[in-house]
Parts: C-alpha cells; structure tokens; sequence
C-alpha cells in the first residue's frame, strides 16, 4: 500500500509543465512524410524538394517548415535544363524570412560539375545568395579548394571562399589517362 501512494505521487504532472510541451507554437501543425513538392512559376519548374519529413510550423513570429529526415532540392534554368542540387540530412525553411538553412551533411552539386561539402548551407531568397561560415570544401574538375566561409550564387556558377585554407590542383590528363589504363586492365 505504501509502494502505491509513492507511484500516485511520482506520477504528478506539473500543469504549467505540460502546458508548455503542448503549446500551439511548438507542434507541428502538419507532418508530411515522404513527399516531392513541386514549385513552378507560370508552368516553368523552378525547383524540386524532394523530403522524408516534413513538419510544418505555419504560426508565431518565426513561421517554418522543418526538414529533419533528409531533403534534396533540385532546381532548374529557365529553360528547364538542370542547375543545382542541395542534399542535406536535415533543413530548415524560414518562410516569413525567405531564407533555407541546411545542415549535416550538405553536398551541392552544380550543371557545371562544381561539388560543395559543409556543415551548413544558408539560401537567402531575399539577396539571392547562398553562403556558410562553416568549413568548406569544393572540388571543381581542375581543383580541389579548402576554406571556412563562403559566398556564392544560389546555382553555385559562381563563389568566393572567406577564409582559404588549402588548394590542390587536379591533372585532367593523367587522370583520364588512369582511368582509361584501369579500364584496359579490366578487360
């Protein structure tokens, strides 16, 4: 009996507690689980977001949709040819600010073959930029280019590193020459 008055105790519920756990601005209003969006602006796609969970938190000051199970945006010229692509493991898009913050794992690759690797990935809609402040490393099809910090355009044509770190330069011709000597030890 003692041992049961012990379990009604410890099972008491602070009100203001709960009340701040299940507040309207800290659930998700929708939860959207595997899903492909697509943003098109008349009729020509602008850009995909592939996703495999998205919760949306459309209210308060800062409204937002939370990207927490991997996302990939896709988005594409005004021709329909390719751009870029953003993967990230998670992301954030602050709607009212106009402004995406990816994280974990960010790789952006580009039409022109540019691949960007960091932590952390900010798109501003507002000034057309992309930028970090994280480490980065981008590898281009003559150079590999270490950094903290980074400024580009949005399809990632064009960058400037803050803060470089390292630089390597890539022989093009030695490696198609290795590839095409590993190809001919494979047959």
């Amino acid at each position: 009996m003692l041992v049961g008055i012990f379990v009604l105790i410890g099972c008491e519920n602070d009100i203001n507690e709960v009340n701040r756990l299940t507040r309207h601005e800290t659930l998700p209003v929708q939860t959207i689980i595997q899903s492909q969006i697509k943003y098109t602006d008349s009729t020509i796609l602008q850009f995909t977001v592939d996703a495999g969970k998205i919760d949306r938190y459309p209210n308060g000051e800062d409204p937002r949709d939370e990207f927490t199970d991997g996302v990939e945006v896709v988005t594409y010229s005004e021709n329909g040819d390719f751009e870029s692509q953003i993967n990230a493991e998670r992301a954030t898009n602050f709607t009212k600010r106009e402004l995406m913050v990816a994280e974990n794992k960010v790789v952006l690759r580009n039409y022109e073959g540019k691949m960007l690797e960091t932590e952390q990935l900010m798109w501003d809609d507002k000034s057309d930029r992309i930028y970090t402040h994280q480490f980065v490393k981008i590898t281009t099809p003559t150079e590999i280019l270490f950094g903290d910090g980074l400024e580009a355009k949005p399809d990632f044509s064009e960058f400037e590193i803050q803060n470089i770190k390292g630089r390597i330069k890539v022989d093009t011709e030695e490696s198609d020459s290795t590839s095409i000597n590993k190809e001919s030890q494979i047959k």
